[in-house]
């Protein structure tokens, strides 16, 4: 706190918050992506039209609810059928990953619990979320359910753990309109007014891969005092004749 107001950042940290928590479902298959007639895409299934009044509902539930009816939104993609040379490393099988959004405080009291060691009823809530999200991935994809050979799913503490997002978030800070104001996107820059600390990824620019990799090159930009997406146009171009 006392360095966040030595160097003024008290306002611009009171205009943002964390992103939601998020749950990751890993499911090994078995079969091919031919056989399975998987593709290379992702797919987001809302379950209604009104996506700001069904998120409210669904993070109003309690834990003990929140896998008894549908969740209301989705994201499901089979990893391997991305990858050409999965078939080779692991013959006759492929993978899926289904993701939703949840709050952190669902899971908040198992966060100083050991991994693979927070009890019966931390397992059974995580179970209860991925049974649901599984049974609704398996309404588009009715052909992959009994060919399920790996089942499991991290929470929002275990992405809290293994790669240190304070509330378990996968997109950085919330995406709500406070943030994306002018005045709030001129500070979120990749330079920040504590020497030698940079910003980078999404929090610098918008959510996801690609926001992602964006954040990167911003900072890049500052950190090496160069236009690299210069270097990178200039990079593509040279390769392109090359071929």
């Amino acid at each position: 706190k006392q360095v966040v107001l030595k160097h003024g950042l008290d306002g611009l940290l009171s205009k943002v918050r964390h992103g939601a928590g998020a749950v990751s479902l890993f499911v090994g298959l078995r079969g091919t992506k031919e056989e399975l007639g998987l593709k290379a895409q992702n797919c987001w299934t809302f379950t209604g039209n009104d996506h700001d009044a069904m998120f409210e509902e669904y993070t109003s539930r309690s834990p003990e609810d929140a896998g008894k009816s549908d969740i209301p939104l989705l994201f499901v993609s089979f990893p391997s059928a991305k990858d050409p040379s999965h078939e080779q490393r692991y013959p006759g099988k492929s993978t899926c990953v289904v993701i939703t959004l949840c709050p952190y405080e669902w899971f908040e009291k198992w966060e100083n619990e050991r991994v693979m060691k927070r009890g019966q009823e931390y397992q059974a809530l995580k179970m209860s979320l991925a049974t649901r999200m599984w049974e609704q991935a398996c309404r588009l994809y009715p052909h992959i359910k009994d060919r399920v050979e790996y089942f499991d799913m991290g929470t929002p503490i275990t992405n809290k753990h293994y790669i240190g997002s304070p509330r378990g978030e996968i997109y950085g800070l919330d995406h709500n309109m406070a943030r994306f104001q002018a005045d709030v996107v001129i500070q979120l820059r990749s330079e920040t007014p504590i020497p030698n600390l940079y910003l980078t990824g999404q929090d610098v620019s918008t959510s996801s891969f690609g926001g992602a990799l964006y954040g990167s090159l911003f900072t890049a930009n500052v950190v090496l005092n160069r236009n690299v997406f210069s270097d990178a146009m200039n990079l593509q171009k040279m390769l392109a004749k090359n071929k």
